[in-house]
């Protein structure tokens, strides 16, 4: 299956109410840690709902919950091993406290990165078992299991219970793109002399979902074999995507003189063409298009010839209307090479 084909009714359901749902899981997680509290009363049993807290809160979608639970149960073992061995280790209470902030202090320092909340818990989780030095391995083993115990339900919640998943979110966030691109270029086309109006808003508007779909792809990567194994063309797909945006808004910025209007007509006559590309590559990522319609052989190249051919031997010979040519085409060539990947992702999906 791509991961490009359509949602069903219940994943679309899901996705259209995620704030609902998400609200509902994390309260479920919570419930069930309470009725396991409730038929087996564990020590320091706030642990295992502050777990699930800080897990699910700010992350509803499946990958962001399965990374971010790994990071704190890796986090969680390591500083309770070291925690131990400081207390088991040290007895006397100013060589325990001075090496449990130097340790944190080494923690921070090699904490960076995609892995740094696990540095973090490490760090923190060294200073709950260590504490005040009582030497109480006790209070920290039931800390460390009831960690455990929190990462253990905000993961089965997060897969089993009405998941969200990260991948609708990055689809509907490409097809925004496009969507917009398509709505930004076709008012630019059909403006007057003076050129299209200011679309700024639409341009940040543009990059944000742009910049939506980078947060999401350690959760794309958690979710989907597929996709984990084709970060790098992911990674092409939005530098692609920031290119367009690029070129979108030197365009929006061209103006013109009333003695030049009739040839710019022209050209955008033939560039109205780029617009069905874009709105069926936002239909196809959205999935109200089960596939994905093919472009011309060389169509970026053939645009430019074309749009050259349609000016006079004067208009050929004028800066501002053979630069306005190159940014359509450049544009064009930007298009394709968005096309490119999505169509071989889909490809390469399907292959799987």
């Amino acid at each position: 299956m791509s991961v490009f084909s359509p949602d069903g009714k219940f994943t679309r359901f899901i996705y259209q109410h995620a704030r609902v749902v998400h609200a509902f899981k994390l309260f479920l997680a919570l419930l069930i840690a309470i009725v396991i509290n409730g038929i087996w009363p564990l020590p320091h049993f706030i642990w295992s709902m502050v777990t699930i807290v800080i897990i699910m809160l700010g992350l509803p979608q499946v990958g962001s919950a399965l990374e971010k639970s790994l990071q704190r149960a890796i986090g969680t073992c390591v500083g309770s091993l070291c925690g131990v061995l400081l207390i088991i280790g040290f007895q006397n209470y100013w060589a325990l406290m001075v090496l449990l902030a130097m340790a944190v202090g080494l923690v921070c320092y090699i904490g960076k990165g995609r892995y740094s909340y696990a540095y973090l818990v490490t760090g923190f989780t060294m200073i709950i078992v260590v504490g005040d030095a009582n030497h109480d391995t006790t209070e920290a083993v039931w800390r460390t299991a009831n960690i455990l115990l929190g990462c253990l339900i905000a993961v089965c919640v997060s897969l089993f219970i009405l998941p969200i998943k990260a991948k609708q979110d990055w689809r509907q966030q490409l097809s925004a793109v496009f969507a917009k691109q398509a709505s930004m270029l076709k008012t630019h086309l059909s403006a007057g002399i003076n050129g299209a109006e200011d679309c700024r808003a639409e341009l940040e508007s543009t990059m944000k979902s742009v910049l939506a779909q980078k947060k999401l792809f350690f959760s794309l990567e958690w979710e989907s074999r597929t996709l984990r194994h084709h970060k790098q063309r992911l990674e092409q797909l939005t530098q692609e995507q920031i290119r367009l945006v690029t070129l979108m808004e030197i365009l929006s910025q061209t103006r013109w003189r009333d003695d030049e209007y009739s040839s710019y007509a022209k050209i955008n006559q033939l560039a109205v063409r780029l617009l069905p590309v874009l709105e069926s590559l936002s239909q196809y990522v959205a999935g109200t298009s089960q596939s994905l319609a093919p472009l011309p052989e060389q169509m970026g190249m053939t645009l430019h010839q074309e749009l050259l051919a349609s000016l006079d031997e004067h208009e050929q010979h004028q800066f501002a209307l053979t630069g306005y040519t190159w940014l359509l085409y450049q544009y064009a060539c930007a298009v394709e090479s968005l096309h490119a990947d999505i169509a071989a992702l889909g490809t390469i999906a399907r292959s799987h």
